[in-house]
């Protein structure tokens, strides 16, 4: 395999000239922070700060060792001495950055575990307990029944299934009682007793002409 050729002269100043702009950026980033800066920003930004500053040395060395390379020419010291300021002030203010971006993360996290820890305070206040209504088939109940049941038991999602079917059962009387008897007391037995009951009595026909046939059963003023 042929030696690999060494890049011209001018290859090496432009790869140093995009190197700068990169370095530019950053330094142009830390000079105007956006209200939407993130600490995810900031430390991605340092770590190619560090990067970029360690391949400027590089190609810099590879610029006064090529042959081409005339050493009276000044330029380049200069240039070193600008970007040397320029890494060290990027560096600062982007350590500086992360540092507070953190202290603000964490300040927001202990006061979100504070807040928990209140609420979850006030949850274990002992309030007065409501008692489960029961239902035995009298369709001018039903709707009360079942939105106080829903409330307190059926959308509870803590409360296993085989427990929501227990204190069904406990609640009913009569025919809606006599309607899912027959279920055992097991996890996959609630929802099918529920469904039965809305089934049975959650009919909106007959709970309108219940409501209609209320209101002509008012006393007349």
């Amino acid at each position: 395999m042929a030696p690999r050729k060494p890049a011209s002269l001018k290859n090496l100043v432009v790869k140093l000239q995009e190197i700068q702009a990169d370095l530019d950026d950053i330094l142009e980033f830390t000079q105007g922070y956006e209200e939407a800066t993130t600490a995810t920003d900031v430390n991605m930004r340092l770590i190619r700060l560090d990067e970029l500053w360690e391949k400027y040395g590089e190609t810099l060395v590879e610029i006064k060792c090529h042959e081409d390379y005339t050493a009276e020419d000044e330029t380049y010291n200069d240039q070193r001495l600008l970007y040397s300021s320029r890494y060290y002030r990027s560096k600062s203010s982007l350590t500086d950055k992360a540092t507070e971006l953190q202290d603000t993360l964490e300040l927001n996290q202990s006061t979100r575990a504070n807040d928990s820890t209140l609420h979850g305070a006030l949850d274990h206040v002992r309030l007065p307990q409501i008692k489960l209504q029961t239902f035995n088939g009298d369709i001018d109940e039903w709707i009360s029944f079942r939105d106080l049941f829903t409330s307190l038991i059926h959308w509870r999602t803590d409360l296993p299934e085989v427990e929501k079917l227990h204190y069904l059962k406990g609640c009913l009387q009569g025919e809606p009682k006599a309607l899912i008897d027959p279920l055992k007391i097991t996890q996959a037995n609630y929802q099918i007793a529920w469904d039965t009951l809305l089934k049975r009595y959650n009919n909106s026909k007959q709970l309108k002409k219940k409501q209609v046939q209320s209101l002509f059963s008012l006393p007349s003023l």
